[in-house]
């Protein structure tokens, strides 16, 4: 099957099996530094990307989901300027994640950040913690990945107040 996409901002044309996970071919065909292993959809959360603007783990995206999608992953949002927003919060809070799920616990945050940046209204704890259970490691309780999110949230507003 060949499907059109956007992979960190370098439109691709790929020859794939269609049931192929995007994991898989982020690895396999493209040599994305950020996922190192496949864990065959067993769901440990550190093959996390943003699809779409959304937080996915990418074992379980076949490929003809992928087709005319905008994927990013950590590889090139660690050099973006909304990085640097969630990488202060982890700083300020003192909280980091290992390194075996920091890239999966960022672009989580990502989407999150994203969905509530421009927003006035509280963001929503329970739904925030509810996610954070796509990652299946320990280095973060929810109470502190919760703390995270807030404080990248600030730090994001602050920062589109004063673009505006």
């Amino acid at each position: 099957m060949r499907i059109e996409c956007n992979v960190d901002g370098k439109a691709l044309s790929l020859t794939v099996d269609s049931t192929k996970p995007l994991s898989l071919i982020l690895m396999e065909s493209l040599d994305i530094d950020s996922l190192k292993t496949h864990c065959g959809g067993n769901h440990c959360g550190k093959c996390m990307v943003l699809l779409n603007g959304k937080a996915v783990l990418s074992c379980l995206i076949p490929a003809f989901l992928i087709k005319d999608s905008n994927i990013i992953t950590f590889d090139s949002f660690s050099r973006s300027r909304d990085f640097r927003d969630i990488e202060r919060a982890y700083l300020n809070t003192g909280i980091t994640p290992c390194k075996n799920c920091y890239a999966s616990q960022t672009l989580l945050i990502e989407d999150i950040l994203r969905r509530y940046e421009n927003n006035e209204f509280p963001i929503n704890n329970s739904e925030i913690l509810q996610e954070s259970t796509l990652i299946h490691c320990h280095c973060i309780d929810p109470s502190s990945f919760l703390e995270v999110v807030n404080a990248a949230l600030i730090i994001r507003r602050k920062r589109n107040v004063r673009r505006a």
